[in-house]
């Protein structure tokens, strides 16, 4: 049978005094004050293991090998900081005694590493047996310290935050609503004066440009593919103008606009383009608007014409459409401008 007579039974195992080292843990000069039994005495340095004590009169008080809970004060500007750790006495000489802590994981360790680090971040300076912090202590500010100024400077800017954040979250519910409810033609509108088109009967090369055409005489002619001559006479003393693209050698398709014969009258009329999803949009209901430059927006309305059945049987992406805007509402001086055609969804029958 083994003999454990020689096995320690007590839990608290005296703990040996070379258990220290210097070198592991640091001695900084905090100043402090402790009470080891009825001695006060004066610190001169601390360490996370140990605190270093200048005992010029109490030394009677502290003898080696003697254990004690002690009381370290660290009195700062307005409070103290108040510690009780039990120590060790391990050295006694003429001016200076060296006391270990027991257990340097015991409940003081947070509040005392807290000190140490804030010590060497700085937070502290010493003056003299003081210490004054100028860390972050200081005390949270309530309303009936603040002036009446100060209540109110802070009202303004809370109100002013709630305002700010309703506005924004308008502005972003107004622009996704813009987005759901309205969209536009890519194509610009050019508003041009009213007036009669002649179009190509036949595919070909124009062979006769004659811009000065009188009333009777052939204004234009096609070499049409099959080999024919086809002539165009001008059926009045009216004033034209030639497509854009049109000139002696172009090539035509059949419908394909050549010049249009403008009256005396002072009508105005808006040919454009628009895209099958746009044309789509216009006869399903929503509404289609002309914003001009100039900042008006005229509500029009999309006819579709004999070259617009031509494009969609075609397959054309854009198809060439009028936009008969209401008596009035363009004049002469609206020719030459140009516009965007704006659809609008009109949701709940209506009602918005």
């Amino acid at each position: 049978m083994n003999d454990h007579s020689d096995i320690p039974t007590d839990a608290a195992a005296p703990i040996p005094s070379e258990f220290l080292f210097d070198k592991e843990h640091p001695v900084l000069p905090v100043p402090f004050t402790a009470r080891i039994g009825e001695g006060k005495f004066a610190g001169s340095g601390l360490s996370l293991t140990a605190a270093y004590l200048s005992v010029p009169l109490g030394r009677g008080y502290l003898r080696v090998g003697d254990r004690q809970v002690a009381k370290l004060e660290f009195n700062f500007e307005g409070f103290t900081i108040d510690l009780f750790p039990e120590v060790r006495v391990a050295q006694v000489s003429e001016d200076e005694a060296v006391v270990q802590f027991t257990d340097p994981t015991g409940a003081h360790l947070p509040q005392l590493r807290y000190i140490l680090n804030s010590f060497i971040a700085g937070d502290f300076v010493s003056l003299g047996a003081m210490l004054s912090y100028t860390g972050p202590a200081k005390p949270k500010i309530t309303k009936s310290d603040l002036g009446a100024s100060e209540v109110g400077a802070r009202s303004i800017r809370r109100i002013g935050a709630v305002v700010l954040s309703v506005l924004l979250i308008v502005l972003a519910a107004g622009s996704i609503w813009q987005r759901y409810t309205t969209s536009y033609e890519p194509r610009p509108v050019f508003i041009a004066r009213s007036g009669d088109e002649m179009r190509a009967t036949s595919a070909g090369q124009i062979t006769v440009f004659n811009p000065a055409a009188k009333a009777g005489e052939v204004v234009y002619a096609i070499s049409a593919n099959t080999g024919d001559t086809l002539n165009f006479m001008l059926p009045c003393d009216c004033e034209i103008a030639f497509e854009d693209g049109i000139f002696e050698g172009a090539t035509v398709l059949p419908s394909d606009p050549i010049l249009t014969i403008f009256d005396d009258s002072a009508a105005v009329r808006v040919q454009t383009q628009m895209s099958v999803e746009g044309l789509t949009k216009a006869m399903n209901g929503e509404r289609v608007y002309l914003d001009l430059s100039d900042g008006r927006t005229v509500p029009v309305q999309v006819v579709q014409t004999s070259a617009t059945n031509a494009a969609a049987q075609r397959g054309d992406l854009y198809m060439p459409v009028v936009l008969l805007a209401e008596e009035g509402a363009l004049s002469v001086g609206d020719v030459g401008k140009p516009a965007r055609v704006r659809l609008a969804r009109s949701l709940f029958g209506g009602v918005i």
